[in-house]
């Protein structure tokens, strides 16, 4: 055996174990996760219902935003206001969200033209809303996003009852076709190889989680932090507002509430591309040499099992065996705590591969272009540097 066929070997049996503790690991991690409980089980509500606004920032969703808002105007919260920015649109979400509000006087219709220099869009448009309300709690979702009847209520009721001061909640992403749920539930189980329950609530742990879904925020806490203008820079806003509740001191949690929250993430995987965009780059600070290397790590995890190839073939046969019987126990354990199939947890190399690719684009369109074009608008690298908050 020459010293290349040994390390060949390594690298292959090495990667073989990294996968399955892929799997494993996302297994574990979410079992640790609890679920927003619903009234029929008996979870206590508030002595007294705090006001509650919902504020969400809309930018051409006229495809979506009406079923979005009737799921919010139907739910039966008793001190609810509703604030729907249209920002920027070029379709009807305009018109929509003035029809809604002149029929029902909870909710409030803002229109943005203009975006002031040193803003992304949504983060401004959030800005806006947020000074057009004065309620004791704030939820900011998107306008893909529809909530079952009492979820309001329920939310609501596990924030006060585990003092939470920013709330995050994973919502149920309904299937839009194989590849695409395998893409997605790949990036579920990448971002669960990391999330904890425990690490997010730890204040002295870096980790922080946001979900543009569901983040609920107490107002009193939010008035301590600098507010919107702190990430007006940042593309991952969501996650952006959850790290800045918890530097500021506020009590962070994240929950399961697939029981709540519905939304299709996507239509496609074409619109999964484009929808990456503007949030992977930031995985590398806007760094050449980080971009290098986050694409030779992905290259790496997807070629190194090829390493078994300078294995003895019993051997090799023996590690793909027992990976796939820990890619089949934990994808079942997966399948059973969220809104995958267990097939598209078993497949998360193919959507590996997927998410490498929109990575890769991501940043080569990154340097091509000199920053980021969102919403019309293009930010440069410098400002993008210097506007991030997240730290990788």
């Amino acid at each position: 055996m020459t010293v290349l066929s040994f390390i060949g070997g390594a690298v292959g049996v090495c990667s073989i174990v990294l996968w399955g503790l892929f799997w494993v690991k996302a297994w574990f991690n979410v079992g640790k996760f609890r679920c927003v409980q619903v009234e029929s089980v008996g979870f206590p509500e508030p002595n007294q219902w705090p006001t509650l606004c919902v504020i969400i920032a809309a930018c051409n969703e006229a495809s979506r935003i009406e079923a979005a808002a009737r799921s919010l105007l139907n739910q039966d919260y008793p001190k609810l206001e509703l604030v729907f920015v249209d920002d920027r649109s070029e379709d009807e979400t305009g018109e929509i969200i003035d029809r809604l509000a002149a029929a029902d006087e909870r909710l409030t219709a803002i229109h943005i033209d203009e975006l002031p220099d040193g803003w992304l869009g949504k983060v401004h448009a959030l800005h806006i809303a947020m000074e057009q309300t004065d309620s004791e709690w704030v939820l900011f979702t998107d306008a893909d996003v529809c909530f079952e009847e009492g979820a309001l209520r329920q939310i609501i009721s596990d924030g006060v009852a585990h003092r939470a001061d920013h709330l995050a909640g994973l919502p149920e992403i309904q299937p839009a076709g194989p590849l695409l749920d395998v893409a997605i539930s790949t990036f579920f189980m990448s971002s669960m190889f990391f999330v904890t329950p425990s690490r997010v609530e730890d204040p002295n742990d870096s980790m922080a989680v946001g979900v543009g879904a569901c983040n609920l925020v107490r107002r009193t806490r939010f008035e301590e932090t600098p507010g919107f203008t702190w990430l007006k820079m940042e593309t991952a806003d969501d996650l952006g507002l959850g790290l800045m509740m918890k530097r500021w001191g506020g009590h962070a949690q994240v929950v399961f509430a697939q029981a709540q929250l519905s939304l299709d993430w996507y239509s496609s995987i074409g619109e999964m591309v484009r929808g990456l965009e503007k949030n992977s780059p930031g995985l590398t600070h806007y760094q050449c040499w980080r971009a290098i290397g986050m694409v030779a790590v992905f290259t790496g995890c997807l070629v190194a099992p090829l390493g078994l190839l300078w294995v003895p073939q019993l051997v090799a046969i023996v590690l793909l065996l027992l990976l796939s019987l820990v890619a089949v126990v934990s994808s079942g354990a997966l399948a059973r705590r969220t809104c995958f199939s267990r097939i598209s947890f078993m497949l998360a190399p193919i959507g590996f591969a997927i998410l490498a690719f929109i990575f890769f684009r991501a940043c080569l369109l990154l340097w091509l272009r000199g920053g980021v074009v969102w919403r019309g608008t293009k930010y440069d690298l410098r400002s993008l540097r210097q506007g991030q908050r997240i730290e990788f």
